[in-house]
């Protein structure tokens, strides 16, 4: 009886086990479907919150985009937008803080932007369902230029321009420094020295006008100038060579002419001086002379401050609106690249937009560095090159570059460190303004140019840093550089460079090559429009 009772008491302590076992894991199963059920809970719940916080944004962005769209007619529109599908409340916002950017609408004030304005900021506030909001600050920078903005060799507060190449055809402005000319070099085009001086060495010739704030001299010999002289300050030259002035000389300060170099010399029009007058017997002057005359001012056709403000430079980089980039153009350095610049350039296509801001590329000094060579090239397209501020960038043209139906543009440019203005002369009243600002140590960049380029191409060289180089054939485009003191031609050149009209709108609009035409000044109209998103804040 103790052998069967057992037996069958241990069915019974088995069944209790598995009713335990089926307890556990019922409630195992009951938490975690808890969880479970909590987790979805909680995702349903986010989701609702992160789509109606995504609407919000949505409809900041909504109120923003109204608000661009209706700037450039900002004065009939308004500056204040509000919209119920989606929800916002959107404000336009100015500033005019000498180039600085701002990074919200905090302390600015609203308003339609202007001439003076450097920045406009879109403030949007947009609403989602639920009431949830979204706010967003869109910094965007004021471009303000003319439509026939001067451009050629526009060189700026570095010491001056040196004419290096042996033949520059195309007005030249020099908004700071001096102009100085080298031996044999010939400028055909007016000259116009905003803040600076103009000094003459041997055999120079002037095919044009000289309108200096500065004195204008000669240290040596056979200096010709066909146009006339227009200075804030004296005139002193020599008549070593044959020295002559094709037309007027019109001075603020004294006007001196030598005899130095026992040479005949002459001047073909009239000498008006607010200061003395000293003309030396080897020099013939077809009119008068006019000197001590009170109060005696120069005329500037246009006036200085009509070209400090049409020349004022231009900052570029690869925020620019350049167009769509290339999306391989790290490639392009690579040791082995899938393809090359010239491939690129010789596929016909629309504008080539090759922005190698965000590519690394050194030399053996372990610098940012870019090495564009090209040698024989079909230029199929337009096209643009673009590096980093931090970067050299070395250009050099070795064959022949020749443009396929029709005109082509090719533009290297060196991004602008800062769109922050400088009072480049704290003496005068005239506001800040925006400079070049090299951000590679100041290294200058190179530009080498040997081989054969066709009128038709048109070769544009934008360094905030300056130019070195050697120009040994003809080229014909834009210079728009810091400082091209160190840019120099070799061997027999007769026409080293020419300006030609550039532009890519709405980076920049047309850069030209006379202040004046035959039918006066070329000023242009005032262009005034939005450029690219450069910054924005979301909360």
């Amino acid at each position: 009886m103790l052998v069967i009772n057992r037996v069958i008491r241990r069915p019974r302590d088995d069944d209790g086990a598995v009713l335990v076992t089926i307890v556990v894991v019922m409630l195992v199963g009951f938490v975690i479907a808890s969880i479970i059920a909590a987790s979805v809970l909680f995702s349903v719940r986010a989701n609702a919150t992160n789509e109606d916080q995504t609407q919000a944004f949505i409809a900041a962005e909504s109120g923003r985009d109204v608000a661009v769209a209706a700037i450039p007619s900002c004065t009939t529109s308004g500056t204040h937008f509000v919209g119920t599908e989606p929800t916002y409340d959107t404000r336009v916002y100015i500033s005019d803080v000498d180039g600085l950017k701002p990074e919200t609408s905090n302390g600015l004030p609203e308003g339609c932007p202007t001439a003076a304005t450097d920045f406009v900021v879109v403030k949007s506030m947009g609403t989602g369902p639920d009431g949830s909001t979204a706010t967003i600050d869109s910094v965007y920078p004021w471009q303000v230029t003319y439509s026939q903005q001067p451009g050629g060799v526009v060189t700026y507060f570095s010491g001056g321009f040196t004419a290096g190449v042996s033949h520059y055809t195309g007005d030249l402005v020099l908004r700071t420094g001096d102009y100085r000319c080298n031996t044999g070099a010939t400028l055909t085009g007016d000259l116009y020295v905003l803040r600076g001086n103009v000094e003459f060495s041997n055999d120079c010739t002037l095919q044009g006008d000289i309108w200096s704030d500065g004195y204008v001299k000669n240290g040596s010999k056979n200096v010709t100038v066909t146009g006339s002289i227009t200075t804030n300050g004296y005139v002193a030259l020599t008549a070593n060579g044959a020295t002559s002035v094709g037309k007027d000389i019109n001075a603020r300060g004294d006007v001196d002419l030598t005899d130095q170099g026992n040479n005949a010399a002459t001047v073909g029009g009239n000498i008006t001086s607010r200061g003395d007058i000293d003309t030396g017997g080897n020099w013939t002057v077809t009119g008068t002379q006019s000197e001590l005359v009170p109060g005696y001012a120069p005329t500037f056709e246009p006036t200085l401050d009509w070209l400090r403000a049409a020349t004022k430079w231009i900052d570029l980089s690869n925020a620019s609106n350049w167009g769509t980039a290339y999306s391989g153009a790290c490639d392009l350095f690579k040791n082995n690249p899938p393809t090359t610049i010239t491939n690129l350039l010789q596929t016909a296509g629309s504008k080539l937009v090759l922005d190698l801001t965000a590519c690394s590329s050194k030399n053996g000094n372990g610098q940012e560095s870019f090495k564009i060579e090209l040698d024989n090239v079909d230029l199929q397209r337009d096209a643009v090159i673009i590096v980093k501020p931090s970067a050299i960038m070395n250009v050099s043209l070795k064959g022949d570059l020749e443009a396929m139906g029709g005109t082509k543009q090719l533009l290297f440019v060196h991004s602008d460190a800062s769109t922050a203005y400088v009072d480049v002369d704290p003496t005068d009243a005239a506001p800040a303004e925006p400079v070049p600002h090299c951000g590679n140590a100041n290294s200058k960049d190179g530009f080498d140019v040997s081989g054969t380029q066709t009128g038709d191409v048109r070769i544009m060289v934008y360094s905030p840093c300056g130019l070195t180089g050697t120009v040994t054939s003809s080229f014909s485009g834009q210079l728009y550089t810091n400082d091209s003191t160190n840019l120099h031609s070799s061997g027999p050149i007769q026409t080293a460079y020419t300006c030609k009209d550039m532009s890519w709108t709405p980076s920049f609009d047309q850069l030209g090559c006379k202040i004046k035409g035959s039918g006066g000044i070329a000023q242009g109209s005032l262009v005034q429009r939005l450029g690219q998103l450069v910054y924005q804040t979301e909360r």
